[in-house]
């Protein structure tokens, strides 16, 4: 499978077409593998949304907030990062809302624990970026390694666009971790 390099811009209207399908496909993949275990008729049920599966409609919902200005750019993100946030907030919502009609309680008890399990995921990703990130702070090249992981998280391509070898990259990577564990036993 080929490698997709995904990126980073400071406004959505530098993106190009190619980049925009290219975020929705690798987004709408992600929400897939994460709905995976969600039982048919409940709250993401292709049914709710004209027959269109679930992680496709939110994916293109978030794909509409963020280009047309309906929600915040975060420029420090990745394309496909900020589909995917705005795809589970979307996603939280919806759940929310389809509670609050009346579903049978058992479908409620499975789609909550996949919420919750969505959301989390998210989160603890953000914080783990936080800490790292102050972990490094001060060593411009650990912070650039760490901002090609948050944005393609591939050794092969963190190489190539750093102009580093791939054991110089796993150096990195053991850096990082070294520093990591300091800051745990601080």
């Amino acid at each position: 499978m080929e490698q997709v390099k995904l990126k980073h811009f400071a406004r959505p209207d530098e993106a190009n077409g190619d980049d925009w399908s290219q975020a929705l496909e690798v987004s709408a993949k992600y929400l897939a593998k994460k709905m995976r275990f969600m039982q048919d008729g409940g709250a993401f049920d292709a049914s709710n949304f004209g027959g269109i599966p679930a992680p496709e409609h939110f994916a293109f919902q978030a794909f509409d907030k963020l280009y047309s200005g309906k929600s915040k750019w975060c420029e420090h993100r990745a394309l496909h990062t900020q589909i995917i946030r705005l795809a589970l907030s979307d996603m939280s919502h919806h759940l929310r809302d389809w509670k609050q009609s009346g579903p049978p309680p058992e479908m409620v008890e499975i789609d909550e624990r996949m919420a919750d399990h969505l959301a989390d995921d998210e989160d603890f990703l953000d914080i783990v970026y936080d800490i790292a990130e102050e972990a490094a702070a001060g060593d411009k090249q650990l912070l650039e390694y760490l901002k090609k992981v948050r944005e393609v998280n591939n050794y092969e391509v963190i190489a190539e666009d750093m102009g580093l070898t791939i054991t110089e990259v796993y150096q990195l990577q053991r850096k990082l971790v070294r520093r990591l564990q300091k800051r745990k036993t601080k």
